[in-house]
């Protein structure tokens, strides 16, 4: 018995198994599972060349997100540059004598 919408947990009609002083609900029967179907080993040579097609496209779009990836660590690495240059040139300016910092150089 199950009310449909939204807070249908609030109008549900019927013991819920709390009511009557117990802490947990009872475990007469195991929780619902649904049966698993092995897949079969072979599919027909139809479906081949739809799986070697999505295996490529799979295989591209990791090609993709390795060169991406690579190409925000070379950015990553500038702007890190980038910024200690400017620090350094900032404290030039100021007369500022300090040691490198350990955060701004890795």
């Amino acid at each position: 018995m199950r009310a449909w919408g939204r807070n249908s947990y609030l109008r549900r009609s019927g013991s819920s198994g709390m009511e009557s002083g117990q802490e947990s609900p009872s475990s007469d029967s195991p929780p619902e599972t649904r049966p698993v179907f092995p897949r079969s080993a072979r599919r027909g040579p139809e479906h081949e060349l739809r799986d070697r097609a999505k295996a490529a496209k799979l295989r591209h779009r990791a090609a993709r997100a390795r060169v991406k990836a690579n190409h925000m660590e070379d950015r990553a690495r500038h702007l890190k540059e980038k910024a200690a240059h400017m620090e350094r040139r900032a404290d030039d300016l100021d007369g500022v004598a300090r040691a490198d910092s350990p955060t701004l150089r890795q």
